[in-house]
């Protein structure tokens, strides 16, 4: 049983990282000095962005406990596509590549911002970290009927076995494939536990050497913009 001082280091740990990574990435390509002004200007905003992020989750993590949960209309694409711009210095590196498809530009769905912005780093560090180089990152957003929109997160990478696959939402499991890995368990049961919040729904698939996916399923906020 952890304390709950331990717990809020492992939230705030776990959602700051890749934050942080990324802010360090534009930082390298700052200091060499051979960007253009506009890129310059791009990589400073990104920068101010992802520190924004960074002090919205820590306010969020540290009052949890007490905090009431306010869903709103946002649009998933937007949210997806700026997250997705934030890693793509990450993901060039290793190489990883990703694409995005949508069903429409603008997809509505009815959850909290930084609570999907926190799912699409948690999915994406985990994706990145098992996938090997030239690996591939998949994400579809579909309206399903009327009233629900899914997002599926899938990689081609080396999956799970199937005595992992139940437990992958459990705190602090670790599969047989994260020997090796640094990590703590944490980011899948957090996406979970996003998703209910948000009045939505998450679920895995996977088979070993046969790629992961991740479905989410949120509320739709409006069919068809």
């Amino acid at each position: 049983m952890i304390s709950d001082i331990d717990w809020i280091k492992r939230m705030l740990s776990h959602n700051v990282r890749m934050p942080m990574s990324i802010i360090t990435g534009y930082g390298e390509l700052l200091r060499q000095g051979l960007l253009s002004q506009q890129e310059e200007r791009e990589i400073i905003g990104n920068i101010c962005d992802n520190i924004l992020y960074m002090n919205d989750v820590m306010k969020v993590v540290l009052d949890e406990a007490d905090e009431v949960h306010r869903t709103e209309r946002v649009d998933l694409v937007k949210i997806i596509d700026k997250i997705t711009g934030f890693v793509n210095e990450m993901a060039q590196k290793i190489p990883v590549y990703i694409s995005i498809k949508r069903e429409y530009p603008k997809m509505y769905a009815i959850a909290e911002e930084i609570s999907v912005m926190r799912i699409m780093f948690h999915l994406f560090e985990n994706a990145m970290k098992y996938l090997p180089p030239y690996g591939n990152i998949y994400i579809n957003i579909y309206y399903v009927g009327t009233e629900q929109v899914l997002v599926v997160f899938k990689d081609d990478g080396v999956g799970i076995g199937e005595k992992d696959l139940s437990h992958l939402f459990e705190k602090g499991y670790r599969g047989e494939n994260c020997k090796g890995k640094t990590g703590s368990g944490y980011g899948l049961y957090e996406v979970k536990r996003l998703m209910e919040e948000c009045g939505g729904s998450v679920e895995i698939s996977s088979k070993e050497d046969g790629g992961f996916s991740v479905y989410l399923m949120f509320p739709a906020g409006e069919k068809k913009v």
